[in-house]
């Protein structure tokens, strides 16, 4: 008989699951009378098949039947997080992803599953940089569902044209992540990052807890360690941080006599206010400082900032006055325009991010952005000590730019980590910094 009968060949499309697919293949084979063949000698039917798979059924059943609800579940997750942060936030997160659960049944799978992968990622991702339990929930769920939708996409189609499609999703895949998923979790990184209590004996200095108002009426907290000179500092803290953050910088201000106040930025630490890390209005609370000083008849006041920091005080210094010398320790970009100072070869890897994830705060916060640091820089170069130290191979292509054709001083320390100068070359660290206020503040006091 072998030869008599053919079985067709089914093609596997004709079917949407796999145990529909393996039953209606034994259905279709033959039965073979007992020792026909040898082998075995026993008889496989439809019974023996469909016990044998009715596990792997049944939990692919109840996935089939979850999947509908993932995406919009997942959506409502993401929604409620949202919800109490605000009207912008809510437009600009919580109604796409309430479109996304509502429509994505309505989709084909190919664009169910990248959308549905994209929100997981996104989710996931804010998720963990904000310690929010119900977006990391939400972010699972869409993961799950986009590899659901996802899986066996291609099959039945022919191999050239499965894999022609496999490569398409990784190069996009590849696009997505570089221009959208990492400025954006860029930006919730800047937004979102949690708080950290403060511990008030780290510092290990006399010193008062005082809280003052930045010059837009945010209430700021901090500490301030009286001058013994006549002369104080303002220290900032970088992105992400707070006022223990300068804990070391103050010690070394303080040993030299120096009144030193180091406080914690708008929405962090202590302070109120909503977080930005990019530092675009920060510049705000630095005149709030200074004019605490002069409160406090302080008359002759520098500014030393970190980072973020670093990037605040030229920026506040260069439309107050009242400031007569500054140290910035690790000033980079915080925009597009800023990043647009690059060479080539960075700045089509950065400024695109800095771009998107500038808009995206924009959106987030309505804050406008700060002017481009080439031209504070300049301009506290113009009139006043201005001291860069930069570590980090991005910070010193950078910084040489911004600092070309100014007074200013540019410090380099390759060999230190970023803002870990201090840290890695105390003495020398502090001769240069203490050089730039001794010349500008204190032989000031002494000659009025």
């Amino acid at each position: 008989m072998k030869g008599a009968m053919r079985m067709r060949r089914l093609p596997r499309t004709a079917f949407n699951h796999p145990y529909a697919y393996a039953v209606a293949r034994a259905r279709r084979r033959p039965r073979r009378a007992d020792g026909d063949g040898g082998g075995g000698g026993g008889v496989t039917d439809v019974s023996t098949l469909a016990s044998a798979t009715t596990p792997s059924r049944r939990s692919l059943t109840r996935a089939t039947a979850l999947e509908p609800f993932l995406v919009p579940l997942a959506s409502l997750l993401v929604a409620i997080t949202v919800f109490g942060a605000g009207p912008r936030l809510l437009i600009l997160v919580a109604l796409p992803a309430l479109a996304a659960g509502g429509i994505s049944h309505r989709l084909s799978r190919p664009s169910a599953a990248a959308i549905a992968l994209l929100l997981g990622v996104l989710a996931l991702g804010a998720g963990l940089i904000a310690r929010n339990n119900l977006l990391i929930a939400a972010g699972v769920l869409f993961l799950i569902a986009g590899i659901s939708r996802g899986w066996g996409v291609n099959r039945g189609r022919r191999r050239r044209r499965a894999w022609t499609n496999r490569l398409l999703a990784v190069v996009a895949a590849v696009l997505v992540g570089f221009f959208v998923i990492f400025p954006t979790l860029y930006a919730v990184d800047l937004l979102a990052k949690p708080r950290a209590p403060i511990d008030q004996a780290a510092l290990g200095l006399p010193h008062e807890r005082v809280t003052f108002p930045a010059s837009d009426g945010v209430r700021l907290s901090g500490w301030y360690v009286p001058s013994r000179n006549g002369a104080a500092i303002v220290l900032l803290h970088g992105g992400g941080g707070d006022r223990q953050g300068t804990i070391l910088h103050a010690r070394m201000l303080a040993k030299a006599g120096y009144g030193v106040l180091l406080y914690d930025a708008r929405g962090r630490g202590e302070s109120q206010g909503h977080e930005n890390a990019a530092g675009w209005q920060w510049d705000r609370d630095l005149r709030g400082a200074v004019s605490f000083l002069t409160s406090r008849s302080i008359d002759n006041i520098g500014l030393l900032g970190l980072s973020t920091g670093a990037e605040a005080v030229v920026t506040e210094a260069a439309s107050d006055k009242r400031v007569e010398a500054v140290v910035a320790d690790g000033l980079q970009a915080r925009t597009a325009a800023d990043a647009s100072h690059l060479p080539f070869a960075d700045r089509i890897s950065i400024e695109p991010s800095f771009a998107l994830s500038g808009i995206e705060i924009r959106l987030a916060r309505g804050e406008g952005q700060p002017k481009p640091l080439i031209d504070v820089v300049h301009e506290v170069a113009r009139t006043r000590p201005l001291l860069l130290i930069a570590t980090i191979a991005f910070e010193r292509e950078i910084d040489h730019v911004y600092t070309r054709g100014t007074k200013a001083q540019l410090w380099e320390l390759p060999a230190s980590a970023h803002t870990k100068g201090l840290q890695d070359h105390p003495v020398t660290y502090a001769q240069r910094v203490l050089s730039v206020f001794n010349k500008s503040l204190v032989r000031t006091r002494r000659g009025k």
